[in-house]
This record gives C-alpha cells, sequence and structure tokens, in this order.
C-alpha cells in the first residue's frame, strides 16, 4: 500500500471496531486508473480508453468485486456494507442507490452526492457543495 491509501486506512479506526463486532471482512477495493489499477497498463489514459475513468465504471467494478468476494469465500448470504468518506462516500451512496442488490447499508460520510456541473468558479462551488452536505 502506498502512503496515501495507509493514512486512510490508519483512519478508518470505527470501522475495524464495526467489523470485529460483527465478525466481518474489511476490503478496501482500487478504483481503476488509481495507484497500480491501470486497466490498460501505459496506454491507460490514451483518448479511446480514458472514456472508462467514469463514476459508473468504478461503481460496477465494485459490484463486481464485492459479488466475486461472496462467492470466493462462500458467503453469499453475508451483508455488504460500503463506507467512504468524500468522493468515495459519493461512491458508497451511489454504490447502495445503484446496487441495492449488492450493497445492503451504506455509510456515506463528507459526501456532496448533489454536485453538478457548474459554470463559473470550481473552488466556490466545492465549498459550497460540501457546506450544504
Amino acid at each position: 500500500m502506498g502512503v496515501d491509501r495507509l493514512s486512510f486506512w490508519d483512519n478508518s479506526g470505527f470501522v475495524f471496531e464495526a467489523a470485529e463486532k460483527f465478525n466481518a471482512l474489511v476490503i478496501f477495493g482500487e478504483h481503476r486508473y488509481y495507484g497500480e489499477s491501470m486497466p490498460f497498463g501505459s496506454s491507460s489514459f490514451d483518448h479511446d480508453k480514458v472514456g472508462y475513468l467514469i463514476v459508473e465504471q468504478a461503481l460496477a467494478d465494485y459490484a463486481v468485486l464485492v459479488t466475486e468476494l461472496k462467492i470466493q469465500f462462500k458467503a453469499t448470504h453475508s451483508k455488504a456494507v460500503a463506507f467512504g468518506g468524500s468522493y468515495g462516500g459519493i461512491l458508497t451512496a451511489y454504490m447502495r442507490f445503484k446496487y441495492p442488490n449488492v450493497i445492503d447499508a451504506a455509510l456515506a460520510a463528507s459526501a456532496p452526492i448533489y454536485m453538478l456541473t457548474f459554470k463559473g468558479s470550481q473552488r466556490e462551488f466545492f465549498f459550497s457543495a460540501v457546506t450544504e452536505d
């Protein structure tokens, strides 16, 4: 794990406490195009391939990951809870909305899910959206 990912891991104490209480497994799936997950290697950012760097694809990847892990661990009847903060929180909420058959519950922190494209100062819009969250 890289330094950035370790800091998130180290600040997820509540998740690990809950996992221990419920005898749960904690999985941190890596978003494609981040870290080491380059789906097309060095050509991942080529014009014809970068289109896979979208929220819908990330959600589909996570749905497949959770489903496959449940099969591998013979835990198909176990519940799955998504969690995350900021962008990870947005993905967490969207996972619950889009894949309620895969994600049974979600804990989304600081997740401005209604953040839309905005013309003007991106900085101003971002802080406004986060404040309203």
